[in-house]
């Protein structure tokens, strides 16, 4: 039989800085009551998948998240608590850095950026993520492979639970269906608290569904 490699790739629940429209980046906001209502589905949706590890961002939301569908995991209520399977945080698995945006509100950005914002948003191939001292999405995108190649690594067969960001989930997708970084589309992120599924396979990321039916 076959091994088989299965990533199950979660955003982040709510959080209330995303109900303020706000940029995160690498800072941090707690989730809110319907973000942990959301994810708690998600857990009760992954309820008897076994999860072989759990890797998370350094970021405090993603953690939270975590630990909110491991608790609804059949699997993990069975184990003795001393053998609970334990977060492994990497930095790679971590959101872009938006440098000056970060905590500040869409409205402001557009007010005191207006053309990197207009072109982030709307001409992303245009976007310079020095003018804001932010981190390049290409370059994003490339910390964001190496956690994956981590991991994929580290796991030769199972199921492994990832829980990250919105916009470096968007630059992945884009890079498995062959589209370029600054193809991004920010206001067309994955939803908070969804996630897709992923078999890992001759060193290639394919996806398996869309998160709704198992």
């Amino acid at each position: 039989m076959n091994k088989e490699l299965k990533l199950y790739i979660v955003r982040h629940g709510q959080t209330e800085w995303n109900v303020l429209e706000k940029f995160q980046g690498q800072l941090n906001s707690p989730l809110t009551e319907r973000g942990i209502e959301k994810v708690g589905k998600i857990g009760k949706e992954l309820e008897n998948v076994k999860f072989e590890a759990v890797y998370t961002s350094e970021l405090g939301r993603t953690i939270g998240t975590a630990e909110i569908i491991l608790e609804k995991n059949n699997f993990e209520k069975k184990k003795n608590i001393e053998k609970r399977l334990k977060l492994k945080k990497l930095p790679e698995l971590n959101e872009i850095y938006f440098g000056e945006w970060q905590g500040m509100d869409f409205k402001e950005i557009f007010l005191k950026y207006p053309e990197e914002a207009h072109n982030y948003f709307y001409d992303v191939k245009n976007y310079c993520a020095k003018n804001v001292k932010g981190e390049e999405l290409k370059d994003g995108l490339e910390r964001f492979l190496l956690g994956l190649k981590k991991i994929v690594n580290n796991n030769e067969e199972g199921n492994i639970l990832i829980v990250t960001h919105g916009t470096v989930l968007e630059l992945f997708f884009n890079y498995i269906e062959n589209k370029e970084a600054d193809d991004l589309d920010e206001r067309k992120l994955i939803g908070n608290g969804e996630y897709r599924i992923f078999t890992y396979k001759n060193g290639k990321y394919l996806m398996e569904t869309l998160g709704k039916k198992l």
